[in-house]
């Protein structure tokens, strides 16, 4: 999968919110996402422009938590934060957690971030609330190939323009690099 997707800072969440419903998104579930990224001496994705993380999802809506481990390959454009995503449904984060320490790998700065999730057909619009960060949307939708791409970022730009904002404001940066750019507490 390919996952075409943009970031943009918010300074009015309540107006963005507003915004998606007007162009006929509906809200979906309301989850709390604590993410811990990895990476290690042999393999330094930071350096590599790719991400392993391991999240674990609170669903406030359906009080389920969930993990998962995702593998995110380095951005494909200039203007997005459009990259490869492999992710998978595990059972236990903190052994998942153990194993990649095990195996060398050395935990980063975690990201916790409050999501709310919002649909209309293909498009999922995120509104975070990202700890020591502030609020983002985050548009993004799946594709299964490279080709898909361009078609994919379009639309999510004919949106951006109908909510008064554009590509340029939005960021390439993740949370975790501006985490890290603000220093690590450890």
């Amino acid at each position: 999968m390919i996952e075409v997707e943009i970031k943009l800072p918010l300074f009015r969440r309540s107006i963005t919110e507003r915004a998606l419903t007007d162009c006929g998104f509906k809200a979906g579930n309301l989850v709390k996402e604590s993410d811990f990224y990895f990476t290690s001496d042999f393999h330094d994705f930071m350096k590599t422009d790719e991400a392993l993380r391991i999240r674990t999802c609170e669903n406030f809506t359906t009080r389920e938590t969930t993990s998962f481990l995702t593998y995110k390959g380095a951005k494909l454009d200039t203007v997005s934060t459009t990259r490869k995503e492999l992710e998978t449904r595990i059972e236990d984060a903190d052994i998942a957690r153990e194993i990649l320490i095990s195996l060398g790998y050395k935990k980063l700065y975690p990201v916790t971030k409050l999501r709310q999730y919002y649909h209309k057909g293909r498009m999922t619009a995120c509104v975070d609330q990202v700890e020591s960060l502030g609020s983002f949307l985050e548009l993004e939708i799946l594709v299964d190939s490279p080709e898909q791409k361009e078609s994919a970022l379009q639309s999510i730009e004919a949106l951006l323009l109908d909510m008064g904002s554009s590509l340029k404001e939005t960021t390439r940066k993740s949370y975790l690099s501006m985490l890290l750019s603000k220093g690590s507490p450890d």
